[in-house]
């Protein structure tokens, strides 16, 4: 990306309770999170969660990702916040934000592992993603969430997130084709003093 860069943030953690009494360290990706960015992705793959992934990934797959992941992470492109528990990835939060004409809107992307969901994790990463991306010219943050998946869209509906459109046979799977709504944040409009509209 060469528009609408963000200035790296400092390194921080922080701690969060759960609605169930369980403590989680919300903190940065790190480089050497492969083999734990492993366990989390492919435990989603195999309950069959509602992501776009259909296959495990290997340990190959996930170095890959996570230097990608950090190269974009030390040029500004995109946020991240790792929830961890015992070690272990327990939930993934990024936002995401566009280029040039777009730059003013940024993708949301979020899971958690099947144990600590429904007890607030989901809500907490979005929350302090959302809170290092502030200030950062994103005005919309966009989201697209598969038609049948009720628990997911009321999450984001208790967000704050409102829905914008339908995808129709957006997704398929094994011969099935699923709807996808796409659902859109409105963080306010953030306009330049003096600046005018272009073409």
């Amino acid at each position: 990306m060469r528009a609408g860069l963000w200035v790296i943030t400092v390194v921080t953690m922080r701690k969060f309770a759960a609605k169930d009494g369980s403590v989680f360290i919300l903190r940065n990706p790190r480089i050497n999170d492969a083999e734990k960015c492993l366990a989390y992705v492919n435990s989603l793959v195999d309950e069959g969660a509602k992501i776009l992934l259909n296959k495990r990934q290997t340990l190959k797959d996930e170095r890959i990702w996570l230097r990608e992941s950090m190269k974009k992470i030390k040029k500004g492109q995109v946020i991240y916040v790792v929830a961890e528990k015992d070690g272990a990835i327990a939930g993934i939060c990024h936002i995401a934000k566009r280029e040039y004409k777009m730059a003013h809107i940024a993708d949301l992307g979020i899971g958690v592992v099947k144990k600590y969901r429904r007890i607030g994790l989901a809500q907490a990463i979005f929350n302090e993603a959302l809170r290092k991306a502030r200030g950062k010219g994103i005005e919309i943050v966009k989201l697209c969430v598969l038609a049948d998946n009720a628990p997911a869209k009321n999450l984001y509906k208790k967000l704050g997130f409102k829905r914008e459109a339908v995808l129709k046979d957006e997704i398929k799977c094994k011969c099935n084709y699923t709807n996808v709504i796409s659902m859109s944040l409105y963080l306010g409009k953030q306009r330049k003093s003096g600046a005018a509209d272009g073409v």
